[in-house]
């Protein structure tokens, strides 16, 4: 086996007879080893043979720019630039479709503020000292596994014993989307935070953020068709630390 393997260049040099004996004899070699790649070689010549047929040096004046190894040159050249700006394009439009994706989704949220349903859910309930919730926490796997399968995906209750608030419980609420999960906590003075999941495809892609709202500090988070809500008081510096110590991925 010939391990030489010659560039195209060399190729077309060989073709327009720009090699010294050594070079071309190697190139022979090889050709006689690849009968694909030599096909293509005659083919190369052929159409350099039709060019000289077709312009006849003595009906044209001398242009460089008509040499057959000029042509195929450029028409190589043409080949690689056009390869090059469609990958480049691919890339633009990766970037622009991500782009497009989230500034949509902050354009929404800045129009419709996100999770005015868990806010509103906080004021109704964690203000209830009567019925807060449906089923209480003292049975937290039941109350996890009921909501899970009630809302259609997997909940996992964080502790937040550590913050000085205890599982109160949990309910159903309706929305236009489906069942939402609404989980109330409690601290020793009465005070509560709440957790709040709801299907939405409200916001395609990833969305996370933060708002006020009368009193009240929400964060919220959308992923894989649900949306996420912490709620509690503003003034309550707990709030934002329980917010933060709740994973995105709950």
């Amino acid at each position: 086996m010939n391990p030489f393997v010659p560039t195209e260049d060399e190729l077309h040099a060989y073709v327009d007879g720009q090699l010294d004996a050594t070079r071309r004899s190697d190139i022979e070699a090889w050709l006689a080893e690849h009968p694909d790649q030599a096909a293509g070689v005659a083919q190369w010549r052929r159409q350099a043979e039709m060019l000289r047929t077709a312009l006849p040096a003595y009906l044209l004046p001398a242009n460089p720019a008509l040499d057959p190894v000029a042509v195929r040159r450029t028409v190589r050249r043409r080949r690689q630039r056009r390869l090059a700006l469609c990958a480049s394009l691919l890339i633009t439009l990766g970037a622009g479709g991500m782009g497009g994706w989230q500034a949509r989704n902050v354009s929404l949220a800045a129009a419709h503020p996100p999770m005015q349903d868990a806010l509103e859910a906080y004021r109704t309930f964690a203000t209830d000292r009567l019925r807060p919730v449906e089923m209480d926490g003292s049975h937290a796997n039941a109350l996890e596994s009921w909501l899970s399968g009630r809302i259609g995906r997997p909940m996992s209750l964080p502790d937040l014993g550590s913050y000085g608030f205890k599982l109160l419980g949990g309910r159903l609420l309706s929305t236009s989307d489906g069942p939402a999960a609404l989980v109330m906590y409690e601290d020793e003075q009465g005070q509560r935070i709440s957790l709040y999941v709801r299907p939405s495809t409200r916001f395609p892609g990833d969305l996370s953020g933060s708002r006020q709202d009368n009193g009240l500090l929400a964060k919220y988070w959308f992923r894989n068709g649900y949306g996420f809500a912490v709620v509690g008081r503003a003034d309550d510096p707990r709030t934002s630390v329980v917010q933060a110590a709740i994973p995105s991925a709950t």
